[in-house]
């Protein structure tokens, strides 16, 4: 298995995405209220325009990528430790 900076290097992410990452991320509980809300109105818009038929998958999608973004800043520090182990 390659080690963790390594994989990260090969997939175009270094030290300088990471800088600019750690700046946004201190902004991630905004940026995602503000998508989850952006979501739900998405939802809302859809249902009242008689879209869902068309956009449903699209929708489903977008919730999902949200919820697993708000899992992931829920356990950001488990997921932390997780890679510190794995270097």
């Amino acid at each position: 298995m390659l080690p963790m900076t390594m994989t990260m290097m090969l997939l175009g992410l270094g030290g300088n995405w990471l800088a600019v990452f750690g700046q946004i991320a201190a902004f991630s509980y905004y940026v995602l209220a503000a998508s989850t809300v952006l979501i739900a109105v998405a939802w809302l818009v859809a249902y009242r325009r008689d879209k869902m038929r068309h956009l449903k998958w699209g929708l489903a999608a977008s919730t999902a990528m949200t919820a697993l973004a708000w899992v992931v800043v829920f356990n950001e520090a488990r997921i932390n430790e997780f890679l510190i182990q794995q270097m």
